[in-house]
């Protein structure tokens, strides 16, 4: 289950284990681009994004931490 500790990590570019991984991750899926200064880039676009996503709602934590634990038993029961 989610609690508010998961996300007390949000500067993921400066995360030298996100970076590694995300890296990984673009060896497979951009190869072209499966570099450290692509990988950091990627991660600080993902995080302005998800930064405008979560500003543009009014969902309070404790309503997300909700709703994700409910799709969590829905998923869990198929």
């Amino acid at each position: 289950m989610l609690d508010e500790k998961d996300f007390d990590d949000l500067n993921l570019a400066d995360n030298e284990e996100v970076i590694a991984k995300t890296i990984n991750y673009l060896k497979y899926k951009d190869p072209a681009n499966a570099n450290r200064e692509y990988a950091i880039g990627l991660l600080k676009r993902m995080q302005v994004v998800a930064k405008s996503m979560a500003d543009a709602s009014t969902l309070t934590f404790e309503e997300f931490l909700d709703r994700a634990n409910q799709q969590t038993d829905k998923t869990s029961e198929n």
